[in-house]
């Protein structure tokens, strides 16, 4: 099975439904995934049950380490399925989690089968464009939250969600968890602190106070399956251990989340074991814990999905930004001078007003989702600037 050419998908599916699924339930997928060091977001082998016919790229590993856990969750809760169904089914989910725009030429070139349309949607999950705009927030692009695709598709064959937020609500806890564990450690690296300070600077335009801005960081609701929860862990132990030493106010933040995870503490144990089992195994192989951790690089990514919502509603956007003077001029002020805590609030509450009149961009009404309105605030004049130039000439 080639992961670079037209059909892969189907073939894995072949492969996978002649031999018998390898994993008989959740726990073992997860575990497995966590061995291929999917869940690490560093792929170093797949499954044995596919005939591999060369020496497979990280990217064209994880592909496979990503079909391989949805295929699984939907064999899970379907007894007997064709290809096409699971693959129709799948195709459905990831439309409606709005991860790739096609463009017309995309779809000339694709055609209208759905095998090809799937291929496409996970290739652009896997491998995101190193545009203009990630390289101005971080040009290592990874692919540590790609497990929250698979928990999302768990749910979406069992309740009625919408994809997206409930998505973007996961990724929201895993944000504000991640401020808890960075700050838990007693020697804090420069990336810590970037990372930090990034999250410190979304929180100032929630509350103008920083007992309620503390409140917002560590009173996170917890409404998350075991599956999830599990995750959560791992990636904060993750966190915590890339220096290869796990320090007191470490695990006691750990022992805090497990008890408000409602979890064993040897679930924790089990995950440290596991991450240093991984590390000791593919330290040659792959550089796991160094400053392209990952799971910090998921904040700056976020810019690529703000980019997309303001460009697909700029026109709507532009409208309704004019109509408000106060807002046009705290915009121009921003772009040039920081804004004062009662300026920041006043943006912060205009942006709301306008965001819940365009439906589209609701994801910023849910839990978590005001972690992007800075970056929200930051790239509007950027991609209208007709709407914010004041030295701008006219025609």
């Amino acid at each position: 099975m080639n992961p670079s050419t037209s059909g892969w998908i189907e073939k894995f599916c072949s492969q996978i439904s002649k031999k018998g699924i390898p994993f008989k339930g959740f726990n073992a997928l997860y575990t497995s995934l966590k061995d291929y060091g999917f869940i690490y977001g560093v792929n170093v082998c797949i499954t044995d049950e596919i005939d591999k016919i060369h020496t497979y790229s990280e990217d064209e590993l994880a592909k496979v380490n990503l079909i391989t856990g949805l295929y699984h969750t939907f064999a899970f809760h379907k007894s007997s399925f064709t290809t096409q169904v699971f693959m129709s089914k799948l195709l459905a989910f990831y439309k409606a989690l709005e991860i790739s725009d096609l463009s017309l030429w995309d779809k000339l070139v694709i055609g209208k089968s759905d095998n090809s349309m799937l291929e496409h949607l996970i290739h652009d999950r896997i491998q995101i464009d190193d545009n203009l705009l990630s390289r101005n927030f971080n040009k290592s692009i990874t692919n540590s939250l790609l497990f929250v695709d698979i928990l999302a598709f768990d749910t979406y064959l069992t309740k009625d969600i919408e994809p997206k937020s409930y998505a973007a609500n996961l990724e929201s806890i895993i944000i504000g968890t991640l401020y808890q564990s960075l700050n838990s450690k007693s020697k804090i690296t420069d990336y810590d602190k970037e990372i930090i300070n990034i999250i410190e600077a979304s929180t100032s335009f929630l509350e103008d106070d920083t007992a309620a801005i503390e409140d917002l960081i560590y009173d996170i609701e917890y409404d998350i399956n075991y599956n999830e929860k599990k995750y959560l862990i791992d990636l904060m132990c993750l966190s915590i251990w890339d220096d290869e030493i796990l320090e007191k106010s470490e695990y006691q933040f750990l022992k805090q989340l497990a008890t408000q995870l409602n979890i064993e503490i040897t679930e924790v144990q089990d995950s440290i074991l596991c991450i240093a089992k991984f590390h000791t195994e593919h330290k040659k192989e792959v550089m796991l814990f160094q400053q392209t951790n990952p799971l910090t690089n998921f904040y700056e990514n976020s810019s690529q999905l703000v980019n997309k919502l303001i460009r697909r509603n700029s026109k709507r956007l532009v409208k309704e930004v004019k109509q408000s003077k106060e807002l046009m001029l705290l915009i121009r002020k921003s772009t040039h001078a920081d804004l004062s805590k009662d300026e920041q609030k006043q943006l912060q509450n205009q942006l709301l007003d306008i965001l819940k009149t365009i439906p589209s961009l609701a994801i910023f009404m849910l839990p978590g989702g005001a972690f992007l309105l800075p970056i929200f605030a930051k790239l509007i004049p950027n991609l209208l600037p007709s709407a914010f130039d004041d030295n701008r000439i006219e025609d």
